[in-house]
């Protein structure tokens, strides 16, 4: 690491953390009207939760009987909340993105234990993550106590982390798994960046903003955590575990759903600038708020407008990624891609010692020759392995480049005393940005066997040096055994530096739009809540990529002639050809790069439109409180369609072609949810209830489904809470997996029949059962080393199904105030998984369970003569999972003595720890074959469950010191170490866990003005490397570990 970067970046940071430390200058919390009469206690919270710009949440139990004194005039917010509390034995707690929670007052500590003073509302403890969840229900509850188990993301962890992009916070939480993030390149296609809760999938996570599913970003349905805006985010709940009976389809692994900010009251502004010690990925991001209530306090309205752009990190700038790292005879050595600029032509032992005009001796650096390659002026040399590899890390990015402009709107207002209109509005322009190494391909030409390159006319090619035409002339016996004049090549490949990397551009334009109406109804002597909604979403995703080489067009430029005065045309004059020399390095001349190369634009659109409506409230009372029901109806209709670009429908880039998509599903749902308190108030048991919910869903695609749940919460006493809950959970077959359009590819592989495989009498059966003759049986051979397999989309796609199980308990310890305990155990078992086969896995598991009736032996179509004509491996729900283990999470919050804050200041701690153990993460591809369990696991074994790797153990831990106007917190996290999947060979058998530490903190200067600023992996945590035959490019998890490095952050942010 250049020392000067270091300590240049080292200032900067230190300079910012000095001056959040010693700035002067206490805060204060801006007046607000208020005017709330005297009365009952809930109203009056009511009030004040439509006229603060200060969310506030509270336990109805906790208020019945309970009245509160009027509150008129301009107050703080805090204040007006102290006077409507004052005479009762309720006190405030804050969470750290500012919501408010009203709870009892916890039984006074032993005489003995020291008394700190308490401190202002704006510096007291943080609210615990088990008192504010709401998701994963539709009652109307404003209980404190989560049924079940969910994660919180606070405002102040998204500020604090300095990313652009909201995905990097989440995926360090020990629930989720890395999904697609802004470190994944080329295979992160549009920049589509996702969550992925229990190593399931993205596709198994349903995301959402306020309560309600977001603009979708792909044929998928995938949401791009991207889009969000952050800047409205007041905390994001993450909750694991079925919740398709509540939320519907999508939901198998759980749901992460961003609450927004509402009633925001004043302008914000906030800029904030960030880059890596390493004086790269340099980011900047500003965001505008405004919000202003109408018609005294009746509406409220609020804007925000954010832009925030990110550079690139390139791979060659990290030490660990630089050089693509192989496995040979055990150890990881420096290696590459083989398809190299030049061409290089693959060869057989016994091509090469039948090879003429060049020595293929292994010698000197090079270790070994496996063909040859074509350098300078075509001169032919030998292809050493790995000397000659290619290294594509120069082209590569660790962290792409983005650009994205939100612009995002919260409206409310009360018609009525009863009723209230809402609307939310989400545009979003982003541009992210891929590179990679220019292309490579194997060259073939049209109606030539696979992977052969036929070359007319090679004695006298005019575009040919003279060294490459001596080449073939002196090896006519290898390339040209029949004499004709055309060379046939096997296993030639070529890397086209002459073109330039290949560059991708994605501009997404998101639009999504929610009203409705919501209010209170009066039936049958109770206050019910009903709410109706209207939802129009639509995504429009252009792409624009570079440097692909079109197969067409260039089997169509090596067919060259010469003309009678000497100019060398193409054969086929059509497209405007330009003749093209594939033999030796920069042979390619510029004027044929637009011709091999034609720039692809493609677009793609997802529409959605939904509405719906719920009717939720107090049904009755029983003897241990009230009954809680809710019932609701949705329609959502889907539709999508990518049009690619005119040389792709034309098939030009030959296996590589993109083929138009559309399709259209929706869904008409009703549910239901139901809490019934059982017992209350009895000596050891505080409470006692189950819940219930239930959803009917009538898919256009996969006809009628029924999802439920069933739940139970029992506190022996006030302080501890037992909980447990079952769902049963589905997942509907997206747009892409129902409509992907269906292609045939070669696919090699040996046919279980042949008399060199030796079948068995049972296996020799099957054959003569699926079409080979009886009477060639003992003497049958493959015509061809491969065969046609059938890729795609299926309509008749069922839905997945899941079963969770979680139980658990809650502890808030009376003897310890202000500590928190949660441990929950969780068992996802998903079933009918949609997944498709490769031409082995068909084959070996029809002749290994020799049913002609399973799935894979109805994949297999035979020709009259016996020969496979195709395998069917398109999509089918042919697949399980299994997910199952431990979560825990702990806060601890206390008062500190006033000797450690500042002068004049108290002081106050929050501690925090959420873990997660993970004892089993498994899948059946096929239902007969044994799981491939990959709990703590790494290898190419495990990526058909959505990530490389999964560590048996994550955690994330923090403490946050709150005095006065000074804020400071140390965060870490941990990726628990992985070995190597049993049965694979690869250099590293096992990496070491990681943790990354981030140091943040925030300074009020005064009511106005509050500097930030924090130091993201600040020990400079380098990834273990773990090779490019595990993990791809970058020699390490990309989607896991962090792979920028230490980076700052610095920023303002001024309220009036």
């Amino acid at each position: 690491m250049n020392n000067f970067k270091v300590l240049r970046a080292s200032l900067a940071a230190g300079a910012c953390m000095a001056t959040l430390a010693f700035a002067a200058s206490a805060t204060a919390q801006a007046a607000v009207d208020f005017n709330i009469p005297a009365g009952d206690l809930m109203a009056a919270l009511e009030a004040y939760a439509r006229q603060s710009p200060q969310p506030v949440v509270y336990r109805i139990d906790d208020l019945r009987g309970l009245r509160a004194g009027p509150v008129r005039g301009k107050v703080a917010p805090a204040d007006a909340l102290n006077r409507l509390l004052a005479g009762t034995a309720l006190k405030v707690r804050r969470d750290e993105s500012g919501l408010l929670a009203v709870v009892k007052e916890a039984p006074a500590r032993p005489a003995t234990t020291q008394e700190a003073a308490p401190l202002p509302l704006a510096q007291d403890e943080a609210v615990s993550v088990d008192e504010i969840v709401v998701t994963g229900s539709r009652l109307v509850r404003n209980d404190l106590m989560a049924a079940s188990p969910v994660a919180v993301v606070g405002a102040e962890d998204i500020r604090a982390s300095g990313s652009v992009t909201i995905e990097n916070v989440l995926n360090q939480f020990p629930q989720l798994a890395g999904g697609r993030t802004s470190s994944v390149n080329l295979n992160g296609g549009a920049g589509v960046l996702t969550a992925n809760l229990r190593s399931l999938g993205s596709k198994r996570t349903l995301v959402m903003v306020n309560g309600r599913r977001f603009i979708p970003a792909d044929s998928e349905g995938a949401v791009d955590l991207a889009a969000i805006p952050d800047a409205l985010v007041q905390r994001v709940d993450i909750m694991s575990g079925g919740a398709s009976a509540v939320y519907g389809s999508d939901a198998i692994a759980g749901a992460v759903n961003f609450i927004l900010k509402r009633d925001f009251q004043g302008l914000e502004i906030a800029y904030s600038h960030g880059r890596t010690f390493e004086d790269d990925g340099a980011s900047n991001k500003l965001d505008i708020t405004f919000g202003a209530n109408a018609d005294d306090g009746r509406g409220n309205v609020v804007f925000a407008a954010s832009y925030s752009d990110r550079e690139a990190v390139m791979q060659s700038s990290r030490d660990f990624a630089a050089i693509p790292l192989d496995t040979v005879n055990g150890q990881l050595v420096p290696g590459g891609s083989s398809n190299v600029p030049g061409t290089r032509i693959g060869l057989s032992a016994a091509q090469r010692a039948q090879l003429v005009g060049v020595d293929l001796t292994a010698s000197g650096p090079c270790d070994a020759t496996t063909g040859i390659v074509f350098g300078e002026g075509g001169v032919p040399g030998p292809y050493c392995n790995p000397q000659s590899a290619y290294n594509y890390a120069d082209y590569s990015y660790l962290l792409r480049p983005l650009e994205r402009f939100q612009l995002s709107s919260i409206a409310r207002y009360d018609l009525t005393d009863k009723i209230e209109a809402y609307a939310e509005g989400f545009f979003v322009n982003s541009r992210n940005f891929t590179m990679v190494a220019p292309d490579s391909i194997t060259l073939s030409s049209p109606g030539a066997p696979t992977s052969t390159l036929l070359v007319p006319n090679y004695a006298t090619h005019p575009l040919f040096s003279q060294s490459v035409r001596d080449f073939f002339v002196d090896n006519r016996a290898l390339f040209d055994p029949d004499g004709d004049g055309t060379a046939a090549i096997v296993g030639a490949s070529r890397r086209f530096n002459e073109l330039g990397a290949r560059e991708s551009r994605y501009e997404r334009a998101s639009f999504g739009v929610t009203t409705g109406l919501k209010g209170d109804l009066a039936l049958a002597g109770r206050d019910l809540k009903w709410d109706v909604f209207y939802q129009y979403q639509r995504n429009r995703m252009d792409s624009l990529r570079k440097g692909t080489v079109s197969s067409t067009r260039l089997s169509q430029a090596l067919d060259a002639v010469a003309r009678p005065d000497g100019q060398v045309v193409c054969a086929v004059q059509a497209f405007n050809c330009v003749p093209v020399n594939v033999f030796g390095l920069d042979s390619i001349d510029p004027a044929a790069r637009d011709f091999l190369a034609p720039d692809r634009a493609a677009n793609e659109i997802f529409e959605r439109q939904v509405f719906g409506g719920t009717l939720a409230g107090d049904l009755f009372e029983l003897p241990a409180g009230p009954l809680s029901a809710a019932l609701g109806f949705e329609y959502r209709d889907e539709s999508f369609e990518f049009n690619p670009s005119a040389m792709d429908r034309g098939g030009e880039y030959a296996n590589r072609s993109e083929s138009p998509l559309a399709g259209q599903v929706d869904v008409t749902e009703f549910f239901g949810e139901v809490r019934v308190p059982i017992l209350a108030d009895l000596p050891f048991v505080h409470s006692l209830a189950i819940e219930a919910a239930a959803r009917y869903s009538d898919y256009s695609s996969v006809g009628g489904v029924t999802t439920w749940k069933l739940g139970g919460e029992y506190e022996p006493t006030d302080w501890l809470r037992f909980r447990v809950a079952y769902n049963e959970a589905i997942r509907a077959p997206n747009i892409s997996e129902l409509f992907a359009p269906i292609l045939v590819v070669p696919s090699s592989g040996e046919d279980p029949c042949v008399v060199s495989r030796n079948p068995t009498a049972a296996q020799k059966a099957l054959c003569v059962a699926q079409g080979v003759s009886a009477s060639d049986i003992d003497n049958f051979s493959q015509d061809q080393p491969y065969f046609d397999i059938i890729t795609g989309g299926n309509t008749s796609l069922r839905e997945e199904t899941s079963k969770t199980f979680t139980a658990g308990f809650v502890l808030r310890a009376p003897w310890i105030e202000g500590l928190n305990l949660a441990v929950d155990y969780f068992d996802i078992q998903v079933d009918d998984a949609i997944t498709s086969l490769n031409a082995n896995q068909i084959l070996n598991d029809c002749f290994t369970t020799l049913d002609q009736g399973s799935t894979t032996c109805r994949s297999i179509r035979r020709m009259s003569n016996g020969q496979i004509e195709t395998l069917a491996g398109n999509l089918q729900n042919i697949g399980s999972m299994t997910v199952n283990g431990v979560d825990v999470q702990a806060d601890y919050r206390f008062d500190m003595p006033d000797r450690f804050g500042l002068p004049g200041e108290g002081a106050s701690m929050a501690l925090n720890v959420m873990a997660s153990w993970m004892f089993e993460r498994s899948m059946n591809v096929l239902a007969d074959q044994p799981a491939i369990d990959c709990a703590g696991r790494f290898g190419n074994g495990c990526s058909g469950l959505g990530v490389p790797g999964t560590p048996d153990f994550k955690l994330r831990a923090g403490a946050n010191y709150v005095s006065g106007p000074l804020t400071v917190r140390l965060q870490a996290h941990m990726v628990g170490e992985m070995e190597l999947y049993p049965g694979f060979s690869a250099a590293i058998q096992k990496t070491p866990s990681r943790i990354y530490t981030a140091l943040s903190g925030s300074y009020d200067v005064n009511e106005t003005v509050e500097l930030f600023g924090g130091v993201e992996n600040l020990f400079d945590e380098d990834p273990p490397i773990m090779g490019t035959f595990l993990v791809g490019d970058a020699n390490t998890d990309v989607g896991l570990y962090d792979v920028i490095g230490r980076r700052f952050q610095m920023g303002v942010r001024m309220r009036f």
